[in-house]
């Protein structure tokens, strides 16, 4: 019995375009893309060799959906959560005496600061 994978996204096909003009030892590529419905689509992509232009576009493809992931979160549940992390943070570091629990709620709230600036940015 064979396992069936579920459909996904990949490059079929990549060519090199030319050496980059601005960056020197960069390369542009385009890469041919089969998305799940068989479209295909061409993509520019920059990097030192294929392998680097390939890891920079998946990169940035991650940063675009993390981005818009954080884009449907609405204002007042990142001010919750913003009060909440300092909440306990300085509740837990007062009650057991140890300021471990307010340094670990300040880098929740430094994340978390990332995460509102990453959705503001667009």
């Amino acid at each position: 019995m064979s396992k069936q994978t579920k459909p996904r996204r990949m490059a079929i096909k990549a060519e090199w375009q030319r050496d980059s003009n601005s960056a020197p030892g960069f390369n542009k590529y385009f890469i041919t893309i089969r998305e799940v419905d068989g479209t295909e689509m061409k993509v520019p992509a920059y990097g030192r060799d294929m392998q680097d232009a390939l890891s920079r576009l998946v990169k940035t493809e991650r940063a675009e959906k993390l981005a818009e992931a954080t884009e449907r979160v609405p204002d007042y549940v990142y001010a919750l959560l913003f009060l909440g992390t300092l909440g306990v943070g300085s509740t837990l570091s007062i009650s057991s005496g140890d300021p471990l629990y307010f340094g670990i709620g300040a880098g929740a709230l430094v994340i978390l600061a990332g995460l509102y600036l990453l959705r503001t940015r667009r």
